[in-house]
């Protein structure tokens, strides 16, 4: 059976695990290594020198914590190694691990934008054999800074964390129109123009410590996130879901663009070259530019329910039907790591 070691978070929700599902779906063995598990077992201090790691660079804890990497390569020599989005990864590690398994083939997943790069992260972009963007406006900038090949994977569907779910009757998750994420300046701007209609927003306590301070907003906040299975609920019990980038996403396909439609959403999603490159807008997806526009389509859909359900329905049927899972991307990674070994 062949290997995969993936190295990230093996948390239920995070990418990581859903591309750790899809490789077993097709077959083969996943190994996880955590690298902030494995700094958490070096770093000094106890509790307060973990937590210090966590938000300062330490290199010698670094890189004691990446001889575990190595080790772990040397023992189940696996056919592949997924690095996704290189965080705690050091570049002479990987050097390292090229040196004594010169016919691994190792790849990085970046899920983020190129802002998000440190120097580390950025010195190890030349060791990979191939460098996968999530959105195809970055290809070039990842080779400029040093990836020796780079191509675009968007994000997909994790079919066994997102499905559809029937409305529950009283559901204080029930709306009209409702917005999960992350606070950001530009989304609460947004957002703050359509507190006249029945609007949720779910999301971090961020919604609490940095919107304005009399904002009407602090009143459509739930209080917390909603994750997997609440996450599909709040899709079954809202009219319009919600999909606003921010500067550091733009210009997508984000991660909503798979998750919402495959919930069984309308989705209701900030306009993009790429998003549009997939879905087809008034068929598949709806999309707005400004909040004038995000308005005028609100109350349309609002308003016309057969609309809002038959794109729903249809988007759902091109999530599953057109390649758009993750077991679908594994199978796509695959055929490029057989194209490089």
């Amino acid at each position: 059976m062949p290997t995969v070691v993936i190295v990230g978070s093996n948390s239920t929700e995070s990418l990581e695990s859903s591309y750790a599902r899809a490789f077993e779906r097709v077959g083969w063995q996943v190994v996880f290594w955590q690298p902030f598990a494995a700094l958490g077992a070096v770093a000094q201090g106890g509790k307060l020198g973990r937590l210090f790691g966590a938000f300062v660079y330490v290199e010698p804890w670094w890189r004691k914590a990446n001889l575990q990497l190595i080790q772990q390569i040397d023992a189940c020599k696996p056919d592949l190694l997924l690095v996704i989005g290189t965080q705690g990864v050091r570049a002479g590690t990987l050097a390292q691990i090229r040196v004594r398994q010169p016919r691994l083939r190792v790849f990085c997943l970046y899920p983020d934008s190129p802002h998000n790069l440190d120097n580390e992260r950025t010195n190890c972009l030349p060791f990979f054999d191939r460098v996968i963007s999530s959105s195809p406006a970055w290809v070039q900038a990842f080779l400029s800074l040093g990836a020796r090949d780079a191509v675009y994977l968007p994000f997909a569907a994790d079919t066994a964390l997102h499905k559809p779910v029937a409305p529950i009757e009283n559901s204080p998750l029930t709306h009209d129109v409702t917005f999960i994420g992350t606070w950001r300046a530009e989304r609460e701007a947004l957002l703050s123009q359509l507190v006249a209609y029945d609007l949720a927003i779910w999301g971090s306590n961020y919604w609490r410590t940095r919107t304005q301070p009399h904002s009407p907003l602090k009143r459509k906040w739930g209080g917390r996130s909603l994750v997997g299975a609440e996450f599909a609920q709040a899709c079954a019990q809202s009219k319009i879901m919600l999909n606003i980038m921010d500067a550091i996403s733009w210009p997508g396909p984000n991660m909503r663009t798979f998750e919402l439609p495959v919930c069984g959403a309308f989705s209701l999603a900030e306009r993009s070259e790429a998003v549009l490159d997939l879905f087809r807008e008034g068929e598949t997806i709806e999309c707005f530019a400004n909040v004038i526009e995000a308005q005028e389509k609100i109350d349309y859909y609002l308003h016309h329910d057969a609309a809002r359900i038959r794109i729903a329905q249809a988007a759902y049927d091109f999530i599953n039907q057109a390649g758009h899972t993750y077991s679908d991307r594994v199978r796509t990674m695959l055929s490029w790591w057989q194209e490089v070994a």
